[in-house]
């Protein structure tokens, strides 16, 4: 005669003690997990905005020039030496996820955050402001020290946006 042998109900499936480790596991893990996620979203669209801005600032910067020249699209005519923009103004501009001159921000928009110019969707907006700097020596002529502040993504409230910021005297 065959002795056979017969699985014990427990031996069928998972203790109730592996299914409670199992799920505190995956209560550690999955966090861990979305948050690494996260990151590495926000670091992509770090890098993607560093390199966008080597596009980006050369054209702020030419519509800078075109201004002393009284030739901008975009913003009033300032002298050699004026400080930009006057007391409680904005100059702003929009630029789409490829870096393309989307038009001007108002500062209604700036504030709030602003998702299309122009029927052209809006990744950056980049704020312009030019102050005199005091030079150390009094034959020297007088330097603006322009300031560029490329901001993202430009849909969210301004106090929620990434920002790099560009320097360069001119004079």
């Amino acid at each position: 005669m065959m002795n056979v042998k017969r699985k014990q109900a427990s031996d069928s499936g998972a203790t109730l003690m592996e299914a409670v480790i199992s799920i505190g596991v995956l209560a550690v893990a999955l966090p861990l997990v979305y948050g690494a996620m996260g990151e590495a979203g926000r670091s992509g669209m770090n890098a993607e905005a560093e390199t966008r801005s080597a596009w980006i600032v050369p054209v702020c910067f030419q519509e800078v020039k075109a201004s002393r020249e009284g030739r901008s699209a975009y913003f009033p005519e300032t002298a050699d030496g004026e400080e930009f923009p006057a007391a409680g103004g904005l100059w702003a501009l929009a630029f789409t996820a490829e870096g393309k001159l989307a038009g001007k921000v108002t500062s209604a928009e700036y504030d709030a955050g602003v998702t299309t110019v122009d029927g052209e969707g809006v990744r950056y907006v980049v704020t312009m402001s030019a102050e005199e700097e005091a030079s150390e020596d009094a034959d020297d002529e007088p330097m603006l020290r322009l300031e560029f502040v490329m901001e993202y993504p430009a849909g969210v409230p301004a106090k929620k946006r990434r920002s790099l910021e560009f320097q360069t005297r001119i004079p």
